[in-house]
Parts: structure tokens; C-alpha cells; sequence
């Protein structure tokens, strides 16, 4: 008997997500929205799906008989009827339940799944993003904002953040939002409001040309969003952590290529290996061919979210 599987990611990286299912076969799909075949039971968790499950198939609107799901719009111009638009409103999940999940996929199109809510799941319907949009100097403010969020980060008020690639400042911001000290590398010219902030300064130079006798204090996260190759990234970031002692790396990876796909389990057991308990990587709603690998020396708390 077949088994179906659904995914949610962003129209930029489904290229790279078929390559990863490719040992499944596409049964249908349309822009965010993949199901995938499979003639087995199967794990199906790929890296590259802002969400994933069991697809349970697809729904006429007066079938949808539920007393407890979730509703996603794959578009936001998309009317949902005001049955399901209460149904959603109503609906709260924990950690660890079965969420039930209603995608509307077209117009008076439905397709229903179900996944386990994780702790590093946000508790949106679709896992779209629960940050707010305002004035940012760049992108990288939500994808550290939202790596924040889904990890429930241990950031500590003073904490010493080393940002390589930090310009124009978009993670910088939200690093100083929480208090954070920020040394941010980069050649480039940061944003005139966060070279006014005085927990932030800044080294006009590459971060490859980083030594040891750079930092005269500890530095408890190292945080890179550059847009380089993983490897040059995962090499500069072990050549810094031979001197450093940080209690987490936070890394956004751009796979560009299909090869860069096969560097993740490897760098995370590297990861392992040069001492942090707790290595994910999770697909953000900001992403686009990238995405995030976080490092810890402590594992992540099974609690609730903040």
C-alpha cells in the first residue's frame, strides 16, 4: 500500500529538496507545496522542508469535519471560509501532540497531514514565521530572530557575540535588541544607527585574517551569515574555535549546489566531535538556499517555548 508524504518549504530551495526525496517519487505539487510517494513506510524529515508529515490526501471543503486542526494558506490572497478560519483560531497544540494540519493549496483546494510537534517547531499553522516585519537593515535580522525563537537560544544579557560577515547589521540589531555585545568583521560599511551603539564595534577586515591575539575577552557565540561556500565557512569557523571557547555557534549555510547537501550530516558529527552536546539544523521561514545549523555545549531544554 502506498504511503504519502506532504512538505512546506519556499519556492527557492525545491530544486535542492527534490534532489534530497529523490529515492521518492513527486505525486503532486504546486509552488510550496510538494507530496512525495513512497511504496513503504518511510522516515521522512528532509532538511530542506520548513515542514513535513504524513499526507492523509486531499479534502472537499464539507469533509473537513475536524474538532481540532491547524489551517495554512499556501497564498495570503487565498479566502478562507470562515468555518476553518474559527477552527484555527480555536486550535492549540503542545509539544509532542499530533498536530492535524489543513492546507489550503488552491482557491477550493484542500490537502490534510499530520507531524509531531517539536520543540524547535514554531507554533504557527504551517510554520510560517511569528516575527513581525519592520525596518531592518538587512534579511539576516529574521533569520537570526527566528533561529532564536526555534531554538530557544540561552542568550545571556552581555553576552560577547563574534559576527562574521556582519554588514550592513541586520543580525547585529537584533543581537543588540537583546543585549548582546556584538564585534562584528566585515569589509564592507555597517549601518550608520548600529556603529552608534556603543555594545557594538566593529573590524573593517575578512574574518579569515582573525587571529588569536584579535580578542582580548571571551567570546560566548560565534555567529555567520556569510555568503560563501559551507565549506569555507565550516573551515574558517574550526580555525577560530581552536583558540575560542564559545557556548554555541549559530551558522546560516548556503547550499548554492547539490554537493553542499552531502556536507551536512558531516559537519554535524564535526560539530559533535569538537565538543557541543546539542548540533540541528532546521530550515527557517526566512531561508532561501541556505540554512541553519546551531551548535550548543548544552542540549536544548523539551520545555516550552518562551
Amino acid at each position: 500500500m502506498p504511503h504519502f508524504y506532504f512538505v512546506l518549504t519556499n519556492p527557492e530551495v525545491e530544486s535542492l529538496l527534490k534532489i534530497e526525496v529523490k529515492d521518492l517519487k513527486l505525486a503532486y505539487s504546486r509552488p510550496g507545496f510538494m507530496t512525495f510517494k513512497s511504496e513503504c513506510p518511510v522516515r521522512f524529515n528532509p532538511k530542506m522542508a520548513r515542514l513535513s508529515g504524513l499526507c492523509l490526501g486531499k479534502f472537499k471543503l464539507s469533509e473537513l469535519k475536524m474538532d481540532k486542526a491547524w489551517v495554512w494558506k499556501r497564498d495570503d490572497s487565498y479566502i478562507l471560509p470562515d468555518e476553518l478560519k474559527d477552527l484555527t483560531e480555536k486550535t492549540f497544540y503542545r509539544i509532542g501532540e499530533k498536530v492535524t494540519l489543513i492546507m489550503m493549496v488552491g482557491p477550493d483546494e484542500f490537502w490534510v497531514g499530520e507531524y509531531e510537534l517539536l520543540p524547535t517547531h514554531f507554533q504557527t499553522p504551517g510554520e510560517v514565521s511569528s516575527i513581525l516585519e519592520k525596518d531592518v537593515p538587512s534579511r539576516a535580522y529574521y533569520k537570526i530572530a527566528e533561529a532564536f525563537e526555534a531554538f530557544d537560544l540561552p542568550f545571556e544579557e552581555g553576552d560577547r557575540v563574534l559576527e562574521l560577515g556582519s554588514a550592513p547589521g541586520g543580525a547585529s540589531l537584533f543581537l543588540l535588541d537583546q543585549g548582546l555585545k556584538v564585534l562584528g568583521v566585515d569589509p564592507a560599511e555597517m549601518d550608520p544607527e548600529i556603529l552608534k551603539n556603543k555594545n557594538f564595534k566593529h573590524l573593517k577586515k575578512p574574518f579569515e585574517t582573525l587571529g588569536e591575539d584579535t580578542f582580548k575577552d571571551n567570546v560566548h557565540w560565534i555567529l555567520s551569515d556569510v555568503n560563501l561556500p559551507p565549506t569555507v565557512v565550516i573551515k574558517e569557523v574550526g580555525r577560530l574555535l581552536s583558540f575560542l571557547n564559545p557556548k554555541g555557534v549559530i551558522l546560516t549555510l548556503k547550499l548554492n549546489q547539490p554537493k553542499h547537501l552531502d556536507l551536512l550530516d558531516h559537519t554535524v558529527d564535526k560539530f559533535h566531535q569538537a565538543g557541543f552536546m546539542c548540533v540541528k539544523l532546521k530550515y527557517l521561514p526566512s531561508h532561501r538556499q541556505e540554512i541553519a545549523l546551531v551548535a550548543l555545549l548544552q542540549d536544548l531544554e523539551t520545555g516550552p517555548k518562551r
